[in-house]
């Protein structure tokens, strides 16, 4: 209760609200060959969403690198309404492999790395809402791996000629995670990552599904989070030019605040109130020069302590500002550790490994 008692006072001070485009029509830019990270960027600049992220398989051939767009659904120098979501097509080829039946699910990793599984959701998209999430496998699934749920007792892993090791598997008989199995009149389920649909697949006995997903340790996302912050404000900032920062699950434990080491998750979209957050942009994904803002108490007119594009922003409670002692975070190696309290009229950058 004590935890919920701090966030609840964190999102009672929010104030501003992300400006919206003011004109009716904004022109769409040209995203060809960018990364997708920087396409994110150069839409929610003007106003608009990133949407469906279509795969085209890549080839030496195609003119362009892999993971870099090839096509969208609206035309550069199209004017349309601001908050339009705009398609794209990625030049990449499918990584990963769902084997399944009735019984039993199979996801293969032929990424040649390592996936991160942290991000990852299942879910049903027709019948009776059904839903899994990757980590409840393992943050991680390793090169070359696999892992396997049944929805049917089991005392042991099968085996599948394209699985040379089954990393982890795991028995469900809760129909609510049973996605795959049509039970409940489901027809389809679909993969996001980090809130990106990666695939729709169709229920089959038996069934296989290929999708992309990223790799744990790809180029697209920052190994680290960055803080910047003075004594009265904080920014989390995306300061890299061609990739993602995950915020998805990030968690920054307040030291400040009268109950020691309360959760506040940086990450989580509801944490800043709707009223605070950019329609178009992705807290849990923050695109290059993106940011989200912490002030102590309800700044008018606040300003980042470096420069970035703010998506959202919470006015906090002066007697809860995180930042005002040393505060902790869990980094993705297992170890905890901390930034520094912050100093009055002086910038404090933290660099934390993601």
């Amino acid at each position: 209760m004590a935890t919920k008692r701090i966030l609840m006072t964190l999102i009672i001070f929010c104030s501003w609200i992300i400006p919206t485009a003011a004109q009716d029509r904004v022109t769409v830019p040209d995203l060809t060959g960018l990364s997708v990270p920087a396409a994110a960027a150069a839409l929610n600049d003007v106003g608009l969403a990133l949407g469906t992220e279509n795969n085209q398989g890549w080839t030496a051939d195609s003119g362009l690198e892999q993971n870099r767009i090839q096509s969208q659904s609206v035309a550069p120098g199209t004017a349309i309404t601001p908050g339009t979501a705009v398609d794209i097509t990625v030049l990449r080829s499918p990584n990963v492999v769902l084997i399944y039946d009735d019984n039993d699910l199979t996801v293969v990793n032929n990424a040649g790395g390592d996936l991160n599984l942290t991000g990852l959701v299942f879910n049903a998209l027709d019948g009776s809402p059904a839903s899994l999430a990757g980590t409840r496998w393992s943050d991680r699934l390793r090169a070359g791996q696999c892992v396997q749920v049944w929805a049917v007792g089991r005392n042991g892993p099968k085996g599948l000629d394209e699985c040379p090791l089954i990393q982890n598997w795991l028995v469900t008989t809760n129909a609510g995670e049973h996605f795959w199995t049509g039970g409940g009149g489901t027809t389809r389920f679909n993969i996001t990552q980090n809130g990106v649909e990666r695939a729709q697949c169709i229920i089959a006995n038996p069934g296989r599904c290929e999708f992309y997903l990223s790799v744990a340790s790809a180029d697209d996302s920052t190994p680290y989070v960055y803080f910047a912050y003075t004594n009265d404000r904080l920014a989390i900032i995306n300061r890299s030019t061609d990739q993602w920062m995950a915020l998805g699950g990030f968690t920054v434990f307040n030291n400040f605040a009268a109950t020691i080491g309360a959760p506040v998750p940086v990450g989580d979209p509801s944490l800043y109130g709707q009223r605070n957050i950019s329609p178009v942009a992705r807290v849990g994904q923050l695109a290059p020069g993106q940011c989200v803002l912490f002030t102590s108490g309800a700044l008018e007119a606040p300003e980042p302590p470096q420069d970035c594009s703010v998506i959202a922003n919470l006015a906090v409670d002066p007697t809860l500002i995180f930042w005002g002692a040393a505060f902790d975070v869990d980094s993705s190696d297992g170890e905890r550790r901390s930034c520094p309290a912050a100093v009055v009229d002086k910038l404090t950058i933290c660099v934390m490994p993601r």
